[in-house]
């Protein structure tokens, strides 16, 4: 009766009708009780139809909210308190649907209403992501004209290339005086 409760609580935080899950026990020994269970269970369930149209959910919403639902009920914290909430109810010895689904509500509508919201770290990057946003389109405009500023820049760094190689030509008549100073010398020596 503690999983019926669960999983109606997690069903309604997700906004899918908790009908559409129903645990009950029958024994062996309580045939005519089990046809009676499944066949009230499917009239239910055909009466609400597909998965989502009674709740007028998207299928893709639907999948999200189910992997919620999912990570909720597998979360450490959640099953602790489960855990801690079939324990007062066995000490209680109380066990009628209306107490558990109390014991169960009191416990852990907390913990499933945690899991269910995203993690802190993805909301904290979105709000990040909002605040900075702003900020980096104003850095953009500011880069712009640096940037313009930069590709002028080089063509500058080219002209003064070609004024190099302009000079490179006085460098080769350098050696030309060269030549003409062993001349001198021979006369001297003359």
């Amino acid at each position: 009766m503690g999983m019926n409760a669960l999983v109606h609580k997690v069903l309604t935080e997700i906004g899918i009708k908790e009908e559409r899950f129903d645990l009950q026990w029958a024994s062996a020994a309580e045939a005519p009780r089990f046809v009676k269970l499944i066949t009230k269970f499917t009239d239910k369930i055909k009466e609400l139809g597909p998965l989502g149209e009674a709740e007028g959910i998207e299928p893709e919403e639907i999948k999200k909210r189910l992997d919620a639902a999912l990570g909720a009920v597998s979360d450490r914290k959640v099953r602790m308190f489960f855990g801690t909430a079939t324990k007062s109810i066995r000490k209680e010895g109380i066990f009628t649907q209306e107490y558990i689904n109390g014991v169960i509500d009191e416990k852990l509508t907390k913990a499933v209403t945690k899991a269910l919201s995203p993690p802190e770290e993805e909301q904290v990057a979105e709000k990040k992501a909002a605040k900075t946003a702003p900020k980096k389109e104003a850095k953009a405009k500011k880069a712009a004209p640096q940037k313009a500023a930069a590709k002028k820049a080089p063509a500058k760094k080219k002209a003064s290339a070609t004024k190099t190689k302009a000079a490179a030509p006085k460098k080769k008549a350098a050696p030309a005086k060269k030549k003409a100073a062993p001349k001198k010398a021979a006369k001297k020596k003359k």
